[in-house]
This record gives C-alpha cells, sequence and structure tokens, in this order.
C-alpha cells in the first residue's frame, strides 16, 4: 500500500499542477507538462520510482489502480463540463490508456540517457491522447471554446435544494404516485433523501451518486446505460438534467439526440397508466410530437420569463 500511496501522492500534486489549464488550446504554446516535483521524482529519484512501479506489477496491483485513476479523471472531466458523458466501456478504455502510461514510463526511466526533454515529450503526448480520448467520446464541437483560452472553461453540474427542486417543477408532494425515481439526483440526492423522508417510496439515479449499502435507493449510473421497464415507475422527476442534456445534444452537430429521443420515449413508457414525467427545461421540439399521441397529455408551465416545466402524464 506504500508503494500505491507514493505513486499517488505523485499524481495528486501532478494533477494539481496542471489544473485549470485547458487540454485543447492551440493559440499559442500549452501549458500542460509535468510540475518540477514530477521532473524531480522521475529523474532524481529514477531508481525508486523503478522499484515502486516494479512491485505495484508484481502484486498485480496495476489494474486496480487505473481503474480508479479512470474513475477519478471521468469525474474531474464531468466536473469541469457536466455534458460530457461516458459510457462504461469508455471507462475501460481510460483505464486501460493510463495502463499503457505506466507501462511506458516504467520503460523510460529504465533509459538511463532518458533525460528532462524525455520526460517533456512523453508528457506531450500523453496529453495529446487525453485529448483524442475525448473527442472520440463526446465529439470534437463541445470543445471549441477550450481552443481559445489556454484556462479551463467550467460548465459545472449545480445541486440545488429539495425546496427549489418542488417549487420549480410545482410538485404537489403529498400526491406523487409511488415509486418516484429523481433522474439526475446529483451527488446528495437531496430531493430523493426530502421524499423519503415524508415516507415516500423514492429513488435516485446518477452518475456521481454514492451507493452504500445502507442506501440501497441510490444507483450510480448515467441514464443512457441504465434500462426502463414498462409500467415502472409513478413518478420521474428531472430537474436541469435529462431535458437540459436532451436540449444540447439537439443543438449540438455532433450530439447524439436520436438516442435521447429513444430514451425519452423510453422513460414515457416506463410510467404507469396515471404517472407523470416532471422535468425541466421544456423541450418543445418533441413535446408537439407527444402531444398528438392519445395516451398522454402534455401540460407546459411557465417558470421565469424564459423557462418552462413541463409535466406528461400517461392516460393509459
Amino acid at each position: 500500500m506504500l508503494n500505491l500511496k507514493l505513486i499517488g501522492s505523485v499524481l495528486e500534486q501532478q494533477i494539481r499542477f496542471n489544473d485549470n489549464k485547458s487540454l485543447f488550446y492551440d493559440r499559442g504554446k500549452s501549458a500542460l507538462g509535468p510540475s518540477p516535483r514530477t521532473l524531480c521524482w522521475l529523474l532524481e529519484y529514477r531508481a525508486r520510482m523503478i522499484k515502486v512501479l516494479e512491485r505495484i506489477f508484481a502484486d498485480g496491483l496495476l489494474n486496480h489502480f487505473t481503474n480508479k485513476l479512470a474513475e477519478q479523471g471521468i469525474r474531474h472531466f464531468i466536473q469541469v463540463n457536466q455534458f460530457m458523458q461516458f459510457t462504461s466501456k469508455d471507462k475501460l478504455e481510460l483505464a486501460g490508456l493510463y495502463k499503457d502510461q505506466f507501462m511506458r514510463i516504467w520503460s523510460l526511466l529504465k533509459n538511463e540517457g532518458a533525460g528532462e526533454e524525455v520526460v517533456q515529450q512523453f508528457f506531450h503526448k500523453h496529453y495529446q491522447q487525453l485529448r483524442t480520448f475525448l473527442i472520440q467520446t463526446n465529439g470534437e464541437e463541445l470543445f471549441k471554446k477550450y481552443t481559445m483560452d489556454p484556462h479551463l472553461f467550467w460548465v459545472p453540474c449545480e445541486q440545488y435544494s429539495a425546496n427549489l427542486q418542488v417549487a420549480w417543477l410545482g410538485l404537489d408532494v403529498e400526491h406523487l404516485d409511488p415509486p418516484v425515481l429523481d433522474l439526475g439526483c446529483g451527488p446528495k440526492a437531496n430531493l430523493v433523501r426530502f421524499l423519503r423522508g415524508k415516507k415516500i417510496e423514492a429513488y435516485g439515479m446518477d452518475r456521481e451518486v454514492e451507493e452504500l449499502e445502507n442506501q440501497p435507493f441510490l444507483r450510480r449510473m448515467g441514464w443512457m446505460e441504465a434500462s426502463f421497464e414498462k409500467d415502472q415507475w409513478g413518478t420521474i422527476i428531472s430537474h436541469l438534467a435529462f431535458s437540459n442534456h436532451f436540449t444540447h445534444h439537439h443543438l449540438k452537430s455532433d450530439g447524439e439526440p436520436e438516442a435521447y429521443a429513444q430514451k425519452y420515449m423510453e422513460l414515457l413508457m416506463a410510467l404507469k397508466p396515471g404517472g407523470s414525467f416532471f422535468y425541466a427545461p421544456s423541450v418543445p421540439f418533441i413535446e408537439s410530437f407527444v402531444d398528438q399521441l392519445p395516451q398522454y397529455f402534455v401540460r407546459r408551465t411557465r417558470v421565469t420569463g424564459t423557462q418552462q416545466m413541463t409535466q406528461i402524464t400517461r392516460l393509459y
């Protein structure tokens, strides 16, 4: 475990060194690279780092460590921009990329002639591979703004109080049809905990929520990977989550609006007869289609001067 802690501490300070710097900046020399401390460890403590890496390899810890590193990387990408989406397959691919990098740095360190310039080249190639990974998983358009400034352009996902969500969506809490699913409930699942405190059978799903044995009502998963069975939910709620991302993909030239439209219809069919899907913002480009289907009733309510929420009820 000491070996993992050492590698972990080196990686942590390296991440902090490049924190808030854009991977995609192309209008000057990139500020991304190894920190002075990383260079010190790799060049001045070369023999020790070789032994640490070889111990990790021998103990069979590399896969475990790179999987954890991939989880942290995905989490950081999402924190930078909430519209980034990654599947389980993407996470495995990123873990494989990190695994290859550990093997390459070990090989580099064993070459006594490899100095600072070689290490700089290693990191330059590593960040190129990360850029390629992000474009392959999320398309090029999302990152256009990141090419213009050496610093990150943040689009974080906010967490809202239960009371604000109830008010924004106009929920009649005492008369919600159970079971209730909060889709994109957020890491703290504020609304789910609020509803369960009122003895309402409520569940939460979010790619950032923590799954614990004493909280089986929370599921860590993205909605695009989840399956929703027909007649499964009495109420589905999604505040500034699913429909926000749907609109993003609808407007994005290299987005996946068809996949979101299919998932949207899957969610509507997952409602029990009489159940409702409450969400904001509204998505009129598909609601106009749903409004023509006899089994659904669409109601939109203006929340602010520019924003509306939607309630879709399955009639039968």
